[in-house]
């Protein structure tokens, strides 16, 4: 195995450290996660690693993987299982951003309106959620919404109370999350990483390591008022490109982009700080201190 191979095996373990310990508190065995692996593996090698114009075969992503053949085979015949189930977040996520971009949702100073949930004239919640989906009927996304206390009814209206949509109090709900804004950084880390004469991605953070917690509460407090102002110009800013808004945005290929915010902590001495191990020396330079 090569150095930098060597190295993204250690990454992909101090990676994993948070989610074991999450796996084994759950009470789920190595096994389990060890054949969800070997389904990625081979999901991978057969989608991200076949010859150009050649057809995939199953010798091909055994030698790519180190997954025995007949292993392969089973893998990639067998039926592949849907995610859990649960309320779709992105329906819920576009409507707010969406309800806090568009002039006819938001006053001047860019508060979000309150909405009659039909109306034939104006704006309506209604009118907003079919600009989202038509998977979803309105009233379907409203009652969750109403549920997660994004919103609220008053009389005849639906006033959003939140910026974000958080799914509560359902833990299997948050996992979605879990599912999806960790490899989004982790690709970022891995763009920057490997193709250092392009374009780089943001990728920044700022810390401290010698923070009292007696002032942790305040702390959080201050980041999330921080980082929420901030999401807020994002929005506005990512909504002038996006071409479900505004036609005359852009035009290309479709493309997914973001940027997120997150605020992390620990006691000091709870995990150690990575190291990386040190370089493998070749074998001419073992040769040669011999």
């Amino acid at each position: 195995m090569s150095e930098v191979g060597e190295r993204l095996l250690w990454a992909a373990a101090r990676t994993l450290r948070p989610l074991v310990r999450r796996l084994l508190a759950a009470g789920v065995p190595f096994g389990r996660l060890e054949r969800a692996l070997r389904e990625v593996f081979v999901e991978v090698a057969e989608a991200e690693f076949a010859l150009s114009g050649r057809r995939q075969t199953d010798s091909r992503v055994a030698l790519l993987t180190g997954i025995n053949r007949k292993e392969v085979r089973r893998l990639r015949s067998a039926e592949r299982p849907a995610g859990p189930k649960s309320f779709s977040m992105n329906q819920a996520t576009a409507l707010i951003s969406r309800w806090l971009t568009d002039t006819q949702t938001v006053d001047r100073r860019g508060r979000a309106r309150p909405l009659p949930y039909q109306s034939e004239r104006g704006s309506s919640f209604m009118k907003l959620a079919r600009k989202i989906t038509a998977d979803l009927a309105p009233r379907v996304l409203l009652d969750e919404l109403v549920r997660t206390g994004a919103v609220e009814l008053r009389d005849d209206l639906v006033v959003l109370k939140g910026e974000a949509y958080v799914p509560q109090p359902e833990t299997a709900e948050k996992l979605q999350i879990l599912a999806e804004d960790p490899p989004e950084l982790i690709e970022t880390i891995l763009h920057n990483i490997f193709n250092a004469d392009e374009d780089l991605l943001l990728q920044r953070k700022v810390y401290y390591d010698n923070l009292g917690s007696a002032a942790a509460k305040r702390i959080r407090t201050e980041l999330r008022r921080e980082g929420e102002r901030f999401l807020r110009r994002t929005n506005r800013l990512l909504a002038r490109y996006d071409r479900d808004r505004n036609p005359k945005a852009a035009g290309g290929e479709r493309l997914y982009a973001g940027l997120g915010v997150y605020v992390f902590e620990s006691m000091a001495n709870v995990d150690p700080p990575a190291k990386a191990p040190p370089p493998r020396k070749s074998r001419r330079s073992k040769e040669q201190n011999t």
